[in-house]
């Protein structure tokens, strides 16, 4: 069954942003960094999820790695 939020527009700067509620981040295994993209329709706007990258990219762990030295 489909789950309903509700969110509310803000202003970053001269941009607008909409937050993603937690459940919806943490469910789809989202994070900081990725891409969404996003379909406007006549009745809509709809957000298909492709499978992201791993948090834990090469970038990632050589950084984590320089800053454990």
């Amino acid at each position: 069954m489909p789950t309903k939020y509700t969110v509310t527009i803000t202003a970053l700067g001269t941009s607008s942003v909409i937050v993603l509620p937690k459940p919806v981040v943490d469910g789809f295994n989202l994070g900081k960094g990725h891409k969404l993209e996003l379909i406007v329709k006549d009745d809509g706007i709809y957000i298909p999820l492709e499978e992201q990258p791993s948090q834990n990219s090469e970038n990632d762990t050589a950084s984590h790695k320089n800053t454990q030295k």
